[in-house]
């Protein structure tokens, strides 16, 4: 079995954590290396949010992420997935002289790592996760024709992390609710345990018995919308958690609609965090778009907008989050809200 043929029969319904599995093993298969990392992102952000890592010592989790999204470098992670080629070594893009590189300065070298490659996994526009893998200074560089080997299986694996990230079900981060409104809100039906997150949907100090006004406001306007099949929205419950919200109409045209309530996922929390900073809504898609290593130029081509007025809303954002550059405000809205998550939904294989 080939390793096309390893990814390619993993089921629609697996688990992202198999997938990754799969992914890895996949990796050893068509090429040499003793330590990797085989990271979901956010489409929006291509920030990580959970992943395999095999061989790397935790403790290098942060110098990692700290030379990734603050130091100049080679590969970064924003460029493979924005170029033709998303696979890349550090031997070739330092013409071999890898001493030229701060990641090999600031941690490889002291873990004994002759040659690093990484990848980028797109489809189309969207980058659905990334790779690290290493090899120690015994193996030496990667081999051409393996690189070759990871650029063929890249679109493989770019498919298998999407269907994984487009099917995650509420069972990763806690149950989820549905709930059948008629045309006046009155529940018509629920699943199992749904009463527990509408209990944290309602309005302290308000008498709500029946559907939370919260969840009523989500239901109307999908049953009022005219330009989309459903409405989704995020609301923080009573917790401190927030949850996703989605309400579409139902076949039949009598006013129910159906509502979906889960928590949150990292994609859904990433604008949330952004708009902490006070930031207006085209401020928000300007850090995205930074987020992702988007210029000016192409930030400016992407919406529509003069380089000046771009330019204007940068600084404006940097204030705002208290930071100098654009690599710091990446790394702020890393470390400061996602490292956490992301490193709890990371697992180290020894």
């Amino acid at each position: 079995m080939t390793a096309r043929d390893r990814l390619l029969r993993v089921g629609e319904d697996a688990d992202m954590a198999l997938i990754l599995d799969e992914t890895v093993a996949a990796l050893h298969e068509v090429t040499a290396f003793s330590r990797c990392a085989v990271l979901t992102v956010d489409p929006w952000t291509l920030l990580p949010t959970g992943g395999v890592v095999e061989g790397f010592p935790p403790e290098a989790c942060g110098p990692f992420w700290d030379n990734e999204l603050l130091s100049p470098g080679f590969n970064k992670f924003r460029e493979l997935a924005r170029s033709t080629e998303t696979v890349a070594t550090l031997v070739e893009a330092t013409d071999g002289d890898i001493d030229r590189a701060p990641i090999y300065t600031d941690l490889y070298a002291s873990l004994g790592i002759a040659d690093e490659m990484r990848a980028a996994f797109v489809l189309g526009t969207t980058c659905w996760g990334i790779a690290v893998l290493a090899r120690d200074l015994a193996d030496g560089a990667f081999p051409d024709h393996q690189i070759d080997e990871v650029r063929r299986l890249a679109p493989v694996v770019a498919r298998v992390l999407r269907s994984g990230a487009c099917r995650l079900d509420a069972d990763a981060h806690g149950r989820a609710a549905v709930i059948v409104v008629d045309e006046h809100n009155e529940i018509r039906d629920l699943t199992a345990d749904s009463r527990a997150l509408l209990d944290e949907l309602r309005i302290s100090g308000v008498a709500e018995p029946g559907l939370p006004s919260l969840i009523g406001v989500v239901a109307r306007r999908a049953r009022r919308n005219r330009t989309s099949t459903h409405v989704a929205t995020r609301v923080c419950g009573t917790s401190g958690r927030w949850l996703r919200v989605a309400a579409a109409p139902m076949e039949g045209g009598e006013g129910y609609v159906a509502v979906t309530i889960e928590p949150a996922r990292p994609g859904d929390l990433v604008p949330i965090v952004i708009e902490s900073y006070g930031l207006t809504p085209r401020e928000v898609e300007i850090v995205l778009l930074l987020a992702r290593g988007f210029t000016t130029k192409a930030i400016a081509a992407e919406l529509a907008l003069s380089s000046h007025t771009v330019r204007d809303h940068v600084k404006t954002v940097l204030a705002r989050a208290g930071v100098s550059s654009r690599g710091e405000l990446v790394a702020r809205l890393f470390t400061e809200h996602l490292l956490d998550g992301f490193e709890n939904a990371l697992r180290h294989v020894v």
